[in-house]
């Protein structure tokens, strides 16, 4: 499957101008070791086991020999099980720090604020350098901090601020922010990162660490973005007694993509496969040469209501990314997070295995059934494994690139409630601040929308337009990770 196996065929009448493909595929470094007899290396096959054809051709005509090949998926599952779906995942582009504020070493000059348990120099709990630090609050809804001020001007100019932290009991965070300033905070620019959505990004007790995009700060007085000399992570309990604790680890600069992406960049996704996906949405999306990333929930397709797979197949040939939301869809109505370990890895590599089946290439992208990623299983290790990306509905913040995270792609969800003017706004956010939007759809409606699921199609038809008058490019999930 992978390539690399030596053949050896036998004939007559092999010449300097000989090509053998297996499967269709391209056999490489052809050593003719007579008229009778050469060699090649088979070349790298696309996940699809099972009898491939040997075809031999020259200049004087072409043999076949049918079914003499077999391709093997060499791959394996935690559980031993061989499939073409645990095939390994590509690695999505990962950041570069432009520059530091703090590793929190020794001398970091940071300090805690408010009642509880506090250190600024933890040597047992770290993923960068030898130390970190942490606050705690005492479950009173009371606010702790740490902080430095009068620092040497940093100039944040086309940068994102980014930070490695850890949230014990993050359930109870009532507020979570990061504050970048000048004078004491007199001017500052704040970054609300606390989400009241059940799958917080910022998972329990886990280090994460996250690039914060600028649309979502929040301004006071008139701080200047070009010298910042004051920074504060601060966070409060929701006062029900239980206690919280920030662990902070770094905070950094990261380059936005202004060569890649001065604009910004948008990506259309559609989750559960609706036929509305296909008429209207692709053809209003069509008429603007857009693609989009479609989800697919596999044992959904061809049945009433959903996307057929002659459809999936043109709508493929057409640009768009064909991508996984569940083998099953009764996997996906009970939600990763409800099954074992074993359950959802062989959801995740059945549901690729039948992509890559289908010949569709977005079997590398995902998007978890109904968001839920951050309870149960470790179901992040095993998309990280198995997927290049995999999509939320976290829509705190808006995703940056390079990305924060490849396995928990940041987005705006749309829903029944979602206003158009709150779409839009995501739009002009992508370019105002270099940012990668990811719009969620599900199901367009010509009438009133009735479920969470359902939006107008002449709102659609409005969000397109404003895309397009907004100039920012308009790419599939693979190919803003593939740049």
């Amino acid at each position: 499957m992978a390539g690399g196996t030596r053949l050896t065929i036998q004939g007559s009448g092999f010449t300097d101008d000989v090509t053998v493909t297996v499967g269709g595929t391209r056999c490489d470094a052809i050593q003719i070791e007579s008229d009778t007899e050469l060699s090649c290396t088979t070349g790298e096959h696309q996940y699809i086991e099972g009898p491939a054809d040997v075809i031999v051709a020259s200049s004087s005509g072409e043999s076949m020999l049918e079914g003499a090949f077999a391709y093997r998926c060499p791959w394996t599952t935690s559980g031993g099980r061989r499939t073409c779906g645990a095939a390994p995942a590509r690695e999505p582009a990962a950041q570069i720090v432009d520059s530091w504020v703090t590793t929190f070493e020794d001398g970091h000059g940071f300090e805690a604020a408010g009642v509880g348990r506090s250190s600024e120099s933890d040597t047992s709990d770290f993923v960068l350098g030898a130390q970190s630090a942490f606050v705690e609050t005492e479950g009173a809804g009371a606010i702790r901090s740490i902080s430095r001020s009068s620092m040497a001007p940093i100039d944040f100019t086309d940068r994102m601020p980014k930070i490695w932290i850890k949230v014990d009991n993050v359930e109870h965070v009532k507020s979570l922010d990061l504050v970048l300033g000048d004078s004491g905070f007199a001017n500052s620019y704040t970054f609300k990162l606390a989400s009241t959505q059940a799958d917080k990004w910022t998972t329990d007790g886990d280090w994460v660490s996250f690039t914060i995009p600028w649309s979502s700060e929040i301004v006071k007085g008139t701080p200047h973005r070009d010298a910042i000399t004051d920074v504060m992570l601060r966070i409060a309990d929701d006062a029900t007694g239980a206690r919280v604790c920030l662990h902070v680890n770094g905070i950094a600069l990261v380059r936005e993509p202004v060569d890649l992406y001065p604009n910004g960049v948008i990506s259309f996704t559609f989750d559960d496969g609706f036929a509305s996906m296909v008429e209207p949405a692709s053809t209003i999306l069509a008429k603007r040469k857009f693609p989009a990333t479609a989800y697919v929930i596999a044992d959904m397709v061809d049945t009433g209501g959903r996307v057929r797979l002659d459809e999936l197949h043109a709508l493929d040939a057409n640009g768009w990314d064909i991508a996984a939301h569940a083998r099953f869809d009764a996997n996906h109505a009970a939600r990763y997070t409800k099954l074992t370990a074993a359950e959802v890895e062989d959801d995740m590599v059945d549901v690729r295995s039948w992509l890559m089946q289908q010949g569709f290439s977005g079997y590398d992208h995902c998007a978890y059934p109904g968001g839920a990623f951050a309870t149960g299983p470790d179901i992040l290790s095993l998309a990280h494994r198995y997927f290049t990306s995999c999509r939320t509905i976290y829509q705190r913040q808006h995703e940056t690139l390079p990305v924060a995270d490849g396995s928990k792609l940041r987005v705006q969800y749309v829903t029944n409630a979602t206003p158009l003017a709150t779409v839009k706004a995501a739009i002009d956010d992508a370019k105002t601040s270099r940012e990668w939007v990811i719009l969620v759809f599900h199901d367009l409606v010509d009438g009133t929308p009735t479920s969470s699921t359902e939006w107008r199609t002449s709102d659609f038809t409005a969000v397109v337009d404003h895309v397009a008058a907004s100039g920012i490019p308009v790419l599939t999930v693979s190919e803003v990770l593939g740049h």
